[in-house]
């Protein structure tokens, strides 16, 4: 069909470190590389729910990042969602759901989008 969550997507420069804090308010600095998807979540959300609970979800080469800018879900406990509310400014994300896909050298987002479910993503993702 190629429906898109997304009309254009703005291909940008990205970071290439995150400063982000898992559930326990431990902050780790983390590189980000090509084939980087960064997932933002928020607690009140049934499309984020398997992004959070579902520890087998595999988008394929591309390394999932689940991030928060409010409180970490409680049903996160399967797989880290990390606080970073820094990050997603700078990768201009305001609110969630969203994703943001990067890739290249230099590192860029060379997608993004409103989530709606883990299918969705991944087909959105096909492209690249």
């Amino acid at each position: 069909m190629g429906l898109r969550s997304i009309d254009s997507p703005r291909r940008r420069p990205a970071p290439t470190t995150a400063q982000l804090a898992n559930a326990a308010g431990v902050k780790h600095t983390v590189g980000l590389e090509p084939r980087t998807l960064i997932v933002a979540v928020k607690s009140n959300c049934d499309g984020c729910l398997p992004f959070v609970e579902d520890p087998s979800l595999d988008f394929s080469d591309w390394r999932l990042m689940v991030v928060t800018r409010d409180d970490i879900p409680e049903a996160a406990g399967q797989r880290t969602v990390w606080f970073a509310p820094e990050l997603l400014d700078a990768l201009e994300i305001t609110s969630a759901p969203f994703f943001v896909a990067l890739d290249g050298s230099p590192l860029n987002v060379v997608t993004e989008g409103v989530v709606f479910a883990p299918e969705q993503v991944a087909r959105e993702l096909s492209e690249f």
